[in-house]
Order: C-alpha cells, then structure tokens, then sequence
C-alpha cells in the first residue's frame, strides 16, 4: 500500500477567505496596514509565521507570533464558517480510501485542520493521520511532515497532493510523486516550474489518474 499525503486548504477546502479575513482583523488589531488581495495571497501557502514574515519584515519574532495568535483566535471566533469543501473531494477520499494510507499535511496548525474538517463537513475519520505544521521543525516546502508522515505509516512510497508550489517542493525534497492541482493559486505555468509528476484541474480527477498508473 503507498501513501497519499494531501494539502488541506485550496486542495480539500476552500480556505482562502477564511484565512484573509482572519488575517485582516488581526493587521488592524496589531495596528498593521491592510495589504491588498493580491498581495496576500503571494505567499498565501505558507506557514503563518513566514506568511508573516514575508509580508511584514520589519516585525520582531515576538510581534510575528501575536500576529499569528490573533489569526488564528479569529479564524476560531469568526471565520472558519468561511470554509466550503472542494467539488468531489469527498466522493475522492471514499474512492481512494479502500486502496492507499490517506494523510493531511498542512501548513495550517493542527486545531485549525480539525476546526477547518468540521466547518467543511468533513469526516476526520477519512484520514490516517493529520499533521500540521506546528507538529514538525520546519512547515512546506521543507519536506519535514512528508518525513513524519512515512514514518508514522511505515510507507516510504507514495504521492503529495496539493495547490501550491510549496507541496510540490516538499514531495520532490521527500522523494515523493507531486500531483499539482489547480484549485489553488498558483498558474499551470508556475506549477509545471516545479516539475510535479502531474498537473490536474482538481482533486476530483485524481482517482482516474491513479486507476491508469
């Protein structure tokens, strides 16, 4: 049996506008200015303390970690309502779950993914294991939770699926097969960059594909 590791946001869920309007209200709590759509979602898939960081260099570590904080408060208080699942992700999960060791490896911190799974309606049972990125040193594209996760399930092989650049860097460091899906985003063209085993529309299409490998 091979492992089947998938990002959760943007690849299961929808969870932009659940993370946005998060981070909105904790800038104007920190006092921080507002960033536009576009500039957010630059560097969107990553980790919230290098999010942070990227968008505000200017922070102390300490003042990066209140920012998180309050994220992540309101992502609890107000916005994981916000959340919608995938079209066919669900129906995706049942297919596949008879066949391969099926894992959640985010960037998002492990309270978040179970809050995020119950808004979305999703059963937490579907998986194998989740992990986040506070369980591990390093969140994507570091391969680090790719490593937990097949040491965990005994599996050394297997596949890394997931909307982001930051999965595919972290599949091929992990030596995993990258699927890239476009649900997400990144372009076709950034994630072809990556050199990911396949690029599909959506997590929907990944039963056909793996029932022809």
């Amino acid at each position: 049996m091979e492992i089947l590791c998938f990002d959760m946001d943007n690849t299961l869920i929808y969870g932009t506008r659940m993370h946005l309007e998060a981070f909105k209200l904790s800038f104007k709590k920190n006092k921080l200015p507002q960033k536009t759509r576009k500039e957010m979602l630059k560097y969107f898939s990553l980790n919230g303390k290098e999010y942070i960081h990227k968008l505000f260099p200017e922070l102390t570590k300490k003042q990066v970690i209140k920012v998180v904080a309050d994220h992540d408060h309101y992502v609890f208080k107000k916005t994981a309502k916000l959340v919608k699942p995938i079209p066919g992700a669900k129906a995706t999960l049942k297919k596949l779950k008879p066949h391969y060791k099926i894992a959640i490896l985010s960037n998002c911190k492990h309270d978040i993914i179970l809050s995020s799974l119950k808004h979305a309606k999703f059963d937490k049972k579907m998986f194998d294991l989740i992990i986040g990125y506070d369980e591990v040193k390093h969140g994507k594209p570091a391969p680090d939770e790719l490593f937990k996760a097949e040491r965990l399930l005994k599996i050394k092989k297997g596949y890394m699926v997931g909307d982001s650049i930051y999965d595919i860097q972290a599949a091929n460091k992990a030596g995993l097969k990258g699927i890239a899906v476009l649900t997400g985003h990144n372009s076709r063209a950034e994630m072809k960059k990556q050199k990911p085993h396949k690029i599909l529309n959506s997590v929907k299409d990944l039963p056909k594909f793996l029932s022809k490998k």
